[in-house]
């Protein structure tokens, strides 16, 4: 993806900077699509990967594959004061 999201780092010494690269979190893509959804002013939380049983439900659409072997979990978003409430990241594989 080229819209590359980094979490900000926390740094106040000024010699600290100077001497040392910065550091990134690399983050998932529910995480920076739940940051993207938040500049566009939507209250979003992205849930940690794994964490819900909605995640490990096999997936069946008409759109895509019915083997859920051919389908990747990218994680979940959660959206407040909005009619839809979760997302779910999938990718076909």
């Amino acid at each position: 993806m080229s819209d590359e999201v980094h979490a900000p780092t926390d740094s106040n010494n000024k010699h600290e900077e100077e001497e040392e690269s910065d550091t990134f979190k690399k983050l998932e893509i529910n995480e920076i699509f739940a940051y993207q959804m938040m500049a566009k002013g939507l209250a979003a939380e992205a849930i940690p990967l794994g964490s819900l049983e909605l995640e490990y439900e096999e997936y069946y659409n008409n759109d895509i594959g019915s083997s859920p072997r051919l389908i990747t979990n990218r994680g979940c978003i959660t959206v407040k004061d909005k009619e839809i409430s979760i997302i779910q990241i999938i990718q076909m594989n």
